[in-house]
């Protein structure tokens, strides 16, 4: 029973662990002004404020100021 317990577990963890690996596309949402990350293809992202609306903050190319 022990071992199943375990594999279950294991099997949960990869599934959040999936969900948490994702890039994000352009328009994504993201909390810390001016990060930055990259996308599927490895190109970097920052995290700035809309230009429009309500200025929220998502995943933009192009790096702060820009």
């Amino acid at each position: 029973m022990s071992r199943f317990r375990f594999v279950i577990s294991a099997a949960a963890l990869a599934v959040v662990t999936a969900s948490y690996a994702q890039a994000p596309a352009p328009g994504d949402s993201c909390s810390t002004l001016h990060a930055t990350t990259q996308d599927a293809n490895g190109r970097t992202m920052w995290c700035n404020p809309t230009m429009t609306g309500d200025h929220s903050l998502v995943w933009q190319y192009g790096g702060p100021g820009e």
